[in-house]
């Protein structure tokens, strides 16, 4: 039960911290970037601080989801049960996320080595808008499963 419990408290933490990391990215500092009100080296670390945090992020959350699924979890409901279902939609989820965030920090990272802002910024932008996407829908499939509602 103890162990549980910090699973589940470490899984909920750094899946705030991820996605609250990529929406303050995608939405505070990018547009910043876009119009060359950043130092290249500015954005550059920023970028660079988050794809640490997707990365240590995403294996958290791999190994403490995977504690959880296995215990709360049968093959059978994973793949039989609405419950099941989100616990499947938030690992499509977290891999897209975890994705989308390395290919925009890729496309950011290489013209802030050239000391380029707005143009990395341009590139990076569709890629963080779709981890946006995936973080916002990570953030509503953990309130459908923690809901005391029934879902379906």
């Amino acid at each position: 039960m103890v162990i549980d419990t910090a699973m589940y408290t470490v899984h909920t933490a750094f899946a705030a911290l991820w996605a609250g990391s990529v929406l303050f990215v995608a939405l505070a500092v990018l547009p910043l970037a876009r119009e060359g009100e950043l130092s290249p080296e500015a954005f550059g670390s920023v970028v660079s601080n988050l794809q640490w945090v997707t990365r240590i992020s995403a294996v958290l959350l791999f190994v403490t989801g995977g504690h959880l699924a296995g215990t709360l979890y049968t093959v059978g409901s994973l793949t039989g049960t609405p419950s099941g279902y989100l616990v499947l939609a938030m690992l499509a989820l977290w891999l897209g996320l975890a994705a989308f965030v390395e290919i925009g920090s890729a496309k950011a990272n290489r013209g802030v080595s050239a000391k380029k802002i707005r143009e990395p910024a341009r590139n990076a932008r569709p890629f963080y808008r779709l981890a946006v996407l995936f973080a916002v829908g990570l953030l509503v499939v953990a309130g459908l499963l923690g809901s005391p509602v029934p879902l379906f």
